[in-house]
């Protein structure tokens, strides 16, 4: 398996260059970040299927909205309860359209 070289720069650099709509900043913030949101949102969510659709709508989300966002605001992970919330109630939205 490859792997890529680590990136060098802080979370808001590259959140910086994500907001200029660069792809390989995105990648890079996919990958710091995703496996913490695998872990985060598989405790409050029975269903590893559910927990990947979530975590993949996430970041879909995260890059539809970049162009969006405070260059000086920083990455949801620092931001505690209130991004936990939004993930635990995407979980909870994804399931009730799974079972309708």
């Amino acid at each position: 398996m490859l792997t890529a070289t680590p990136d060098p720069r802080e979370d808001a650099q590259v959140l910086a260059a994500v907001i200029d709509g660069d792809r390989e900043a995105f990648a890079e913030l996919y990958r710091r970040h995703q496996p913490w949101l695998l872990v985060r949102l598989g405790r409050r969510c029975a269903s590893p299927e559910l927990v990947d659709e979530v975590v993949q709508d996430t970041f879909v989300a995260v890059w539809r909205s970049a162009g969006r966002w405070d260059r000086r605001a920083r990455w949801p992970r620092g931001s505690g309860g209130s991004a936990s919330a939004a993930w635990s109630m995407r979980c909870g939205a994804a399931g009730r359209r799974r079972v309708s």
